[in-house]
C-alpha cells in the first residue's frame, strides 16, 4: 500500500480528506507552502463595485468588514464560491474553473472598478493587466516549507508507492525543490504526481505524471485512483 499526499495548506485539510477519503491508500498531510498573513491598509469600499478572489486563501485573508459584504465578488473554482459564500458575502459569481476563464469574463463584461485580494505570487497580475480597473491588495505570503519530513523521505526510499495530487505550477515547483534537496528521484522512489491542470504536473523527480481531464477537484481524485491503479497492488 502507497501514500497519497495533501499537499494543500492546512486551510484546505477537511475538504481535501473529504474529497479524497474514499480512494485506497491512506492520506498523508504534508502542506507544502505556509499562508502567513501581510500587513496591509484596506481602501475605502465606496471606490469599488466589485470584489475578485481566486482562492480561499484570499477570502479568509481578507477583513471580514460588513461594508464589503454587499459588493459584487467574482471567483474562480468552487471552493473559493463557496468560501465567499460562508464569509457572508451575498452577491457571488463564480467566473469558471481558472484564472484564465475569469480574465476572459473581465474581458467580455463592464466594471467600474475591483479590488483583488491577493497572495503575494499570483498566477496572473490582474492589475497589470487592467491598469486603473484593478487594485491588487496583497494580504498574505505563501511560505514554502524548507524540508520534507525525514519519516516520509524514509518511506520514498524504501519504495513506497506516492501519489501527489498538485494544484498549481508552484506547487509543483516547490515539491520538486523538496524532492531535490532530499536526494530523491525518479530512479529511486515510486512517485506520481496528478496536476490539476496540465502546468501542475510537468516532467520532474518522478516516475509518472496524470493529469484532469477538467480541472476539477472530482476529475483530479478520479485520476489520482488511477496513478493509484498503476502501481498494481
Amino acid at each position: 500500500m502507497g501514500l497519497i499526499l495533501n499537499t494543500r495548506p492546512a486551510f484546505y485539510h477537511e475538504r481535501f480528506h473529504d474529497a479524497f477519503g474514499d480512494l485506497d491508500w491512506p492520506i498523508y498531510d504534508i502542506p507544502l507552502t505556509l499562508p502567513e498573513p501581510v500587513p496591509g491598509d484596506i481602501p475605502p469600499a465606496a471606490g469599488f463595485d466589485v470584489v475578485i478572489f481566486t482562492s480561499q486563501i484570499a477570502v479568509a485573508a481578507f477583513p471580514n468588514d460588513p461594508q464589503w459584504l454587499s459588493k459584487k465578488v467574482w471567483t474562480v473554482g468552487q471552493g473559493t464560491t463557496d468560501a465567499a459564500k460562508a464569509a457572508g458575502y451575498t452577491d457571488v459569481l463564480q467566473t469558471g474553473l481558472q484564472v484564465e476563464h475569469l480574465q476572459r469574463y473581465l474581458t467580455q463584461n463592464s466594471f467600474g472598478r475591483a479590488l483583488y485580494p491577493s497572495g503575494d505570487d499570483v498566477t496572473a497580475d490582474l492589475a497589470k493587466e487592467f491598469p486603473g480597473r484593478i487594485d491588487r491588495r496583497v494580504f498574505y505570503k505563501m511560505t514554502p516549507r524548507p524540508t520534507l519530513p525525514p519519516q516520509l523521505v524514509e518511506q520514498m526510499r524504501k519504495s513506497t508507492p506516492i501519489a501527489a495530487p498538485l494544484f498549481s505550477q508552484r506547487g509543483a515547483e516547490v515539491f520538486a525543490t523538496l524532492l531535490g534537496r532530499a536526494g530523491i528521484t525518479a530512479q529511486n522512489a515510486k512517485i506520481a504526481v496528478i496536476g490539476i491542470s496540465a502546468n501542475a504536473a510537468p516532467p520532474g523527480p518522478w516516475q509518472k505524471q496524470f493529469v484532469a481531464a477538467q480541472p476539477v477537484v472530482e476529475d483530479l481524485v478520479a485520476r489520482t485512483g488511477e496513478a493509484i491503479a498503476s502501481f498494481g497492488r
